[in-house]
């Protein structure tokens, strides 16, 4: 390809607005995307090609194991997602969109329902067991705020792959090997992807993990053991709460005057002179649906996990915080909330409530407050369970390790549907070797393709521009040819081509200067130079290093077939 021919070129200049990621300027300036719309963008040539790469590996991959590639229709019969009673709260921010004959359409955010109806067309039987079908298709999600360039797209192509198995045991040899294709998918693009336990929301289930690049940038937290064994989402990371004070003697409840100010947990610190683990600590929930009020008893120095006090009481997605008005109704107000006692609201409890003596608060009232209240004694909850975030420096559930605190970006993620979809619409079922017809077990598997093109510039950058890896690069060869050197530069750019390398040929009349700032900036793997002073030998550089050798051309020959054989 000419440069001067080539549809976008580089922009320097001032920073794009919408975004502060690196990836989001850099694929700008580079000329690999334009935005249409928020959360919409064009991909320039130099960034589809790109994007194919990695589409291309990924379907190599997927390939070798066994799945296998179709395509749905984009729009979603909507009785398809009524049928799951997803139209209406599926939480992917459902689109519509209604054709001339009335027939009501969605513009899917996931292709679950699809896959089942098209699987659900044949009678299956547990021969036929088990298949994996994916896709490579465009997803559409009305992201309340899209600003993370390519991190956060309202219209994307996705790899969604969906599993159909006769049991839970036969989903999970599915399940790993899919786990291990993703490895090898993420380790061809040069990413470093860490395998992490997370949340599967109304799924449940145990089989969840997000494939997550460290990134001090991305949105995703989550904690792990000292030696890496360990790594799970912050919403479903698990701790071993520490006892506090084991060996003091309890004491009889008392209720004794507090001065008025003390409302907070820093008031209570301040006024006690004990470290926040010594209160009681409660944040209070509405359920949307039944309207119960959800009151959530903690330690002082712990913090409530939504996502873990939801799952415990079968309420996924379904709590939000408690309003004035909610508290109201119970016969109370914030900072006045009661460990016990509020009538008509329910009361879940933290292990955490079970490792400390004499705890103080629980029962504040405008000039006292309770004392030496002990859980099962005191007071109890509806039950005790899971229900706090895990922080960095406390001890791993096996007690063994502190959990360290990391920040990642997600590029894709494998999860159990188990019988979520196959139970909600009829005739997902397959008949087994008893002759019955039995429901077929799921699970789920997908990969952003834009999203994991964006967190390989965040890793792979400097201050100049991408460095793309080999395997992924727009082109193989950027050659750029200086006065005198256009002869050469024709015959080189022409055999080059010959033998299979994909060449990016700045032929164009500008300056020196001009021409490397843009080849650093579009970040092409090798930078082939000549001029009238390489005469017949070649101006070898790397993006990813420093240092300028002038090479024979066989010697050029060697070094691109050490670099690109085999990918």
């Amino acid at each position: 390809m000419r440069y001067s021919k080539l549809f976008g070129k580089t922009t320097f200049g001032e920073q794009q607005g919408g975004s502060r990621l690196i990836s989001h300027q850099l694929l700008i300036k580079g000329g690999f995307i334009r935005e249409s719309v928020a959360g919409r963008y064009y991909f320039l040539p130099l960034g589809w090609r790109v994007h194919e790469k990695i589409r291309a590996i990924i379907k190599d991959e997927m390939d070798k194991a066994g799945a296998q590639e179709m395509i749905t229709p984009t729009l979603h019969p909507l009785e398809l997602w009524q049928e799951t009673n997803r139209a209406e709260s599926a939480g992917y921010e459902l689109m519509t969109v209604t054709d001339r004959r009335g027939a009501a359409f969605a513009l899917g955010g996931t292709a679950e329902e699809m896959m089942v109806d098209v699987v659900r067309k044949f009678q299956l039987s547990y021969r036929d067991l088990p298949f994996n079908i994916y896709q490579f298709s465009t997803k559409f999600r009305d992201e309340l705020r899209a600003r993370g360039g390519l991190l956060r797209m309202r219209e994307f192509v996705m790899k969604d792959a969906y599993s159909f198995h006769r049991d839970a045991e036969d989903f999970k040899a599915e399940y790993q090997r899919m786990a291990q294709a993703y490895h090898a998918i993420f380790r061809r693009m040069g990413l470093d992807a860490l395998e992490v336990e997370a949340d599967n929301g109304y799924f449940g289930g145990e089989y969840c993990h997000e494939f997550v690049v460290e990134h001090e940038m991305g949105e995703s937290r989550f904690l792990v053991t000292e030696d890496g064994a360990y790594a799970a989402h912050e919403d479903v990371a698990t701790f071993q709460r520490e006892l506090i004070n084991p060996n003091d003697e309890l004491k009889p409840f008392q209720i004794i005057e507090q001065p008025e100010w003390v409302k907070t947990m820093d008031d209570n610190e301040k006024h006690y002179s004990l470290p926040r683990a010594y209160y009681l600590k409660n944040v209070v929930y509405r359920h949307v649906v039944t309207g119960d009020i959800i009151i959530a008893g903690i330690r002082g120095d712990l913090d409530v996990n939504k996502a873990k006090l939801e799952h415990a009481i079968d309420a996924v997605g379904l709590l939000e915080e408690a309003t004035d008005d909610d508290l109201a109704r119970i016969g109370t107000q914030r900072g006045w909330v009661h460990s016990w006692g509020h009538e008509g609201a329910r009361y879940i409890g933290d292990y955490s409530l079970t490792t400390v003596r004499n705890f103080i608060g629980g029962q504040k009232e405008l000039t006292t407050d309770s004392v030496n209240v002990n859980y099962g004694r005191d007071f109890t909850c509806e039950m005790l369970a899971d229900i706090a975030m895990a922080q960095p420096d406390h001890l791993s559930a096996d007690g063994q390790q502190r959990l360290i605190e990391k920040r990642g970006i997600e590029v894709g993620n494998i999860f159990q549907l188990g019988y979520h979809y196959s139970t909600k619409m009829a005739g997902a079922v397959f008949t087994d070797q008893d002759s019955q017809d039995k429901p077929l077990y799921m699970g789920c598997y997908g990969i952003g393709l834009g999203r994991t093109l964006a967190t390989v510039v965040e890793v792979y950058h400097d201050e100049r521009g991408v460095i793309w890896p080999p395997s992924i690069a727009p082109f193989h060869v950027h050659l750029i040819s200086l006065r005198g050197g256009e002869e050469q530069a024709a015959d080189l750019y022409a055999k080059l081509q010959a033998d299979g390398y994909e060449v990016l040929w700045d032929e164009r009349d500008e300056s020196p200067g001009i021409k490397f700032a843009d080849a650093d900036l579009v970040g092409i793997p090798v930078r082939l130079v000549v001029s009238k002073r390489t005469g017949e030998n070649v101006e070898w550089k790397r993006r990813d290093g420093t240092e300028v050798e002038t090479l024979s051309r066989q010697e050029v020959w060697r070094r691109l077939v050490e670099i690109y054989s085999g990918l």
